[in-house]
């Protein structure tokens, strides 16, 4: 299975979904802010990180996600970015990833589904991100 890194400041959010994981046999690791989050990750070289945004400052996981390609040891990490900033701030358009601004493989709402969660890291386990090949 795969090594999943979740960066998010709400616990219940992280402890919930590191037990769902690990149900579904992933290695799983928690971080609660991006500093941190990046540390483990050069550690634990993650195959999927799952990234909140609004942390300590508002756009915290905007700034981690832009980090990970700079970062030779993660360059092959997955992110999903889940958060709940779309419906928060009212963003009709949404977010999309871009390999400039938002560079991750998958924007998901909160609240997620656990099935959809399992889904998506499937989906992007699968498929190579475009800038990568």
């Amino acid at each position: 299975m795969a090594r999943v890194l979740i960066i998010d400041d709400d616990a219940e959010f992280a402890d919930s979904n590191r037990d769902l994981l690990e149900a579904f046999g992933h290695e799983v690791r928690v971080a609660h802010d991006g500093k941190t989050g990046l540390a483990e990750a050069r550690k634990f070289r993650p195959d999927v990180m799952i990234l909140d945004v609004m942390m300590a400052t508002m756009n915290e996981g905007f700034e981690v996600a832009r980090k990970v390609p700079e970062m030779p040891e993660l360059r092959h990490t997955k992110v999903l970015l889940v958060t709940g900033m779309v419906e928060e701030l009212s963003l009709p358009a949404g977010l999309r990833p871009d390999s400039t601004w938002l560079p991750v493989d998958r924007v998901l709402d909160k609240p997620i589904a656990p099935q959809r969660l399992i889904s998506e890291i499937e989906r992007v386990l699968r498929k190579e991100r475009p800038d990568k090949q």
